[in-house]
């Protein structure tokens, strides 16, 4: 069970999470970051939501498809990849251009788009599909317990056909107890 403060914070590291890891992933084509490094930032941010309220929370609310969402991103990433060779340039070549913002005429700023960022932008979607749907997966497994596996098995060969039943099954803590205490009545026989 969670807290009141845990969720409310949770909240706002996924906020910020999300703010950060798109931050690294459109400025990746310049300086560190990118969309591997943004696309684990967002799944840290989406597994704490995940810890804190739960699977079921998550799963009746947004209804995500992990797998879509690497799919599209592997598509996005290799057609980026692709698209230099439609117009005779080689394999994953890179360029670039500078756009300028003027707003009634005064000039605000610019920025360059790469189409190194477009291919983050599959990576981003491609780590944020996969890391999630194998965190998913593998909790929502459930762990089933082993039939009984009793085998019998003789202490001595010389004895007088006494045996003795060993359980192969993974020991639980109140099966570990029960074990102590059956020792301890042995013993006291």
């Amino acid at each position: 069970m969670t807290s009141i403060i845990t969720k409310t914070i949770s909240r706002g590291v996924l906020l910020i999470s999300i703010l950060f890891s798109i931050y690294l992933m459109l400025n990746g084509a310049n300086y560190p970051g990118g969309g591997f490094v943004g696309g684990v930032l967002f799944v840290c941010g989406i597994a704490l939501v995940y810890v804190i309220y739960g699977m079921k929370y998550i799963n009746t609310r947004l209804r995500p498809n992990w797998l879509t969402w690497a799919s599209y991103g592997l598509l996005f990433a290799s057609l980026t990849a692709i698209a230099p060779m439609l117009v005779n340039y080689n394999y994953f070549r890179s360029a670039f251009q500078f756009f300028y913002i003027d707003v009634f005429g005064i000039h605000i700023g610019h920025f360059e788009l790469a189409s190194a960022m477009m291919f983050d932008i599959g990576v981003y979607f491609t780590v944020i599909g996969a890391l999630l749907f194998i965190i998913t997966s593998i909790a929502s497994d459930k762990v089933k317990e082993p039939k009984s596996v009793i085998i019998k098995m003789s202490e001595n060969v010389d004895s007088r056909d006494e045996t003795e039943d060993v359980d192969l099954r993974p020991k639980t803590p109140a099966r570990l107890l029960q074990a102590a205490e059956a020792a301890k009545a042995e013993e006291a026989q």
